[in-house]
């Protein structure tokens, strides 16, 4: 959610992930990578962040590690040296993760995957079943 000055406001995910967590911070962060070009800078990462939220630069290195350790980003660094820097890049894209949490939280609360519950979800009743039906037959058609 958005809030009056345009800042995101995040709650976090929570074992959305195959049992993994995201906190606030983490969810941000990840949001900030997602809207640079990979490969990204923990230093990229904290000119943005900082305005926002006066983190330390430590912080936001620590917390970019531990989404690798998640598996969420890639972590390769710069140089031979044990005191180069890491350069990042997601594993998973933001499309990729919503859908994993929407199934996730489908699971939970109506007990079955997405993609059994989404005309459920939608209200769909039967005539716009049909209707959706038409359209990916017809998008099928133009595909062949």
């Amino acid at each position: 959610m958005d809030s009056k000055d345009g800042a995101r406001d995040y709650v976090g995910i929570r074992k959305g992930l195959g049992g993994q967590s995201l906190g606030e911070l983490e969810a941000q962060i990840l949001d900030i990578i997602w809207d640079l070009q990979p490969p990204v800078s923990t230093t990229q990462v904290f000119k943005i962040m900082y305005p926002r939220r006066e983190l330390s630069y430590s912080t936001i290195m620590l917390t970019m590690a531990k989404l690798a350790r998640k598996g969420i980003l890639d972590q390769e660094r710069t140089g031979d040296k044990k005191t180069d820097a890491f350069i990042y890049r997601t594993n998973i894209s933001r499309e990729e993760m919503g859908i994993a949490l929407m199934n996730a939280v489908s699971k939970q609360v109506l007990r079955k995957p997405l993609d059994e519950s989404l005309m459920e979800i939608c209200g769909a009743d039967a005539k716009s079943v049909s209707k959706v039906k038409a359209i990916v037959k017809k998008a099928e058609a133009l595909g062949s």
